[in-house]
């Protein structure tokens, strides 16, 4: 698989032509190269939400690529790490989700027990519980209040993170940088 840098061509078929070595030029040709570049990269289908900059995989069932408009090596490694970042976020979020959910359980299983019917037995077998239920069960509420707003957050920031991993700040700039 290779990838190539979108330059800010506003159609397929612009794109189409400048990546390709078309073995011909029929329509045919030109479209079966076109139906590829978008199988393997569905943004583009709206080429205008697409900032130019960005990283384009050309599949290895497209035309040959002109060597010219393959991707430099430090964009495809910009593009690997990228891709490793989306992964650790995506992981981080599941995980921080199941500790959420784990806590949750908790705090609805501890609320639970303070309206069960066994609850008078156990305050008359200890004084420290009867002094001290009040404060946890204000904490059990406030710990599931916190959960739901640091998954809200969370959410958030995630979301931001992820829009930020695909902005066009995180596009490549193929242009060399003068010394």
């Amino acid at each position: 698989m290779s990838f190539a840098i979108l330059k800010g061509e506003t159609n397929i078929k612009d794109l189409v032509n400048r990546l390709f070595l078309l073995p011909d030029k029929t329509a045919k040709t030109a479209k079966q190269a076109a139906d590829a570049l978008l199988q393997a990269n569905p943004q583009l289908k709206d080429m205008s939400k697409v900032p130019s900059g960005s990283m384009i995989v050309v599949p290895s069932n497209a035309p040959p690529l002109n060597p010219s408009e393959a991707a430099p090596a430090p964009a495809r490694r910009q593009l690997s790490l990228t891709q490793q970042a989306q992964q650790a976020l995506y992981g981080l979020d599941q995980r921080l989700t199941a500790i959420d959910a784990r806590a949750a359980q908790a705090a609805s299983g501890f609320s639970a027990l303070t309206q069960s019917d066994q609850l008078p037995t156990l305050i008359q077998k200890s004084s420290d519980l009867k002094e001290q239920l009040p404060l946890v069960a204000t904490a059990a509420q406030s710990l599931t209040n916190t959960l739901k707003v640091q998954a809200q957050s969370r959410t958030q920031t995630i979301a931001a993170l992820r829009a930020k991993l695909q902005a066009p700040s995180a596009a490549v700039d193929s242009t060399p940088k003068k010394s």
